[in-house]
């Protein structure tokens, strides 16, 4: 069997540097190899985390044909996530409590032909969208992701447990009793309005 590379990225000079090192004593204790990668804050929330797709293809070149686990710097590794072993897929995530709303903090990135296209699509969807979508949502990564995959002809999604992106006071409310695989913190929730306010240095 054989175990997905976690990756990640934290903006520097932020809390979330803290968050990583959270996150790799999880890793660390369940024996997960990772590859963390740090960038600078480009000052709001929204960019930051419109960076996700541009990382996530940085390491689908640099580990080619591997599965790659990304998860959110904010997320604790509380069990091993077992079902990602030898993972069929292009992708795999969770919506959110039966909802149509993919979370985009826990994705199975397979390594794929297919799996590279749509995170194409997904960096390509992010620079025409960089604040707004169409409908007049905000451009949220997990959504122009959702897009990605809606545009992207014949790939093999997999739906994950909840219990992969479970989040703090969320998902416990909507489906208590459900014990985490990967827990996610809400950094931001916590850390965001400072960051769009400045009140952390640029790197």
């Amino acid at each position: 069997m054989t175990k997905p590379l976690v990756i990640g990225y934290y903006t520097v000079n932020t809390p979330y540097e803290q968050e990583a090192e959270l996150l790799k004593l999880s890793l660390q204790t369940h024996g997960y190899e990772h590859d963390l990668h740090p960038v600078k804050n480009l000052g709001t929330w929204q960019k930051n985390t419109q960076l996700k797709a541009e990382i996530v293809r940085h390491f689908l070149s640099k580990y080619p044909g591997q599965g790659l686990l990304y998860l959110d710097v904010d997320a604790i590794m509380i069990q091993k996530p077992v079902l990602l072993d030898e993972l069929d897929a292009d992708i795999a995530a969770v919506h959110f409590c039966d909802t149509s709303e993919l979370l985009s903090g826990t994705v199975y990135f397979g390594g794929t032909e297919k799996c590279i296209e749509v995170v194409d699509r997904w960096m390509v969807l992010n620079a025409k969208y960089p604040k707004l979508l169409p409908d007049g949502r905000k451009a949220w990564d997990q959504r122009t992701l959702e897009m990605a995959i809606r545009e992207t002809e014949s790939v093999n999604f997999v739906e994950l447990p909840e219990e992969y992106t479970w989040i703090v006071e969320l998902t416990e409310k909507r489906k208590p009793g459900l014990v985490p695989v990967i827990q996610h913190t809400r950094g931001a929730y916590r850390w965001k309005k400072k960051i769009d306010r400045g009140q952390f240095g640029q790197a």
